[in-house]
């Protein structure tokens, strides 16, 4: 496997999902159970309905500022000796070609599988309330 293209790959997989409103395509990149760290503090989603209601929150924050690309550009990934990675990565949230808001660096707890990164946990400071100054609605 080249673990950079693989990571570039799962990259564009996790941002082309919530433009596409495709919640099968995210949750085929993610293992349970997922734990997300934002400056709010720590969520574990141990289920696919938690992960669904998350990830609608997150298509929430994307209507709110009428997102029509979500580009993530690597710019680490580093092997564990566990055989697990750290991938760090800028999200830049973009509506008509134009930044909607500041870029943010995220990092992620990635475990192959069958050949492919799955993602167990991500790591940033800004969560979807952070983005849109608009809480989810239940």
């Amino acid at each position: 496997m080249d673990a950079d293209a693989e990571f570039q790959t799962f990259l564009d997989a996790i941002s082309d999902c919530f433009i596409a409103r495709d919640f099968d395509a995210w949750q085929a990149h993610i293992l349970l159970p997922f734990s997300m760290v934002t400056r709010a503090g720590p969520q574990l989603f141990d289920t696919p309905d938690a992960l669904r209601s998350n990830f609608d929150h997150y298509l929430q924050a994307c209507d709110a500022m009428q997102l029509d690309l979500i580009y993530r550009k690597p710019l680490a990934l580093e092997r564990s000796m566990d055989g697990t990675w750290v991938g760090t990565y800028e999200t830049s949230l973009l509506s008509g070609g134009k930044r909607a808001t500041a870029a943010y660096t995220s990092s992620a707890l990635l475990e192959v599988v069958d050949g492919r990164f799955k993602m167990r946990s991500i790591l940033n400071a800004r969560g979807h309330t952070d983005w849109t100054g608009v809480a989810a609605k239940s």
